[in-house]
């Protein structure tokens, strides 16, 4: 691999990690759960394709298989949170 392939990766990673922190602070601040939850899935995108540019940086292709996974985790956390939400929002509207 080019020195220059591997300066973009790092900035990449760099640039991706930056995503994350932002994303970090929206699914913290909020002000919704809606922008919490968005902030979570961000989150768990860019996790992955920092796994992904890893794998190609470091030549492990192993890490594919990891990232592959921790992408289905996060899809159905996030998938869990929906629900529960949608839930506890029909409970407030049988209530008002």
């Amino acid at each position: 691999m080019t020195d220059r392939y591997q300066s973009l990766f790092i900035a990449a990673l760099i640039v991706l990690a930056a995503g994350i922190l932002l994303a970090l602070i929206r699914a913290i601040r909020g002000p919704r759960v809606a922008d919490r939850i968005m902030g979570i899935n961000m989150i768990g995108t860019m996790s992955t394709a920092c796994i992904a540019i890893l794998s190609v940086l470091l030549r492990q292709s192993w890490l594919l298989d990891v990232g592959l996974i921790y992408c289905m985790i996060s899809f159905l956390a996030v998938v869990v949170l929906v629900k529960n939400h949608i839930a506890a929002h029909r409970e407030e509207d049988r209530d008002v």
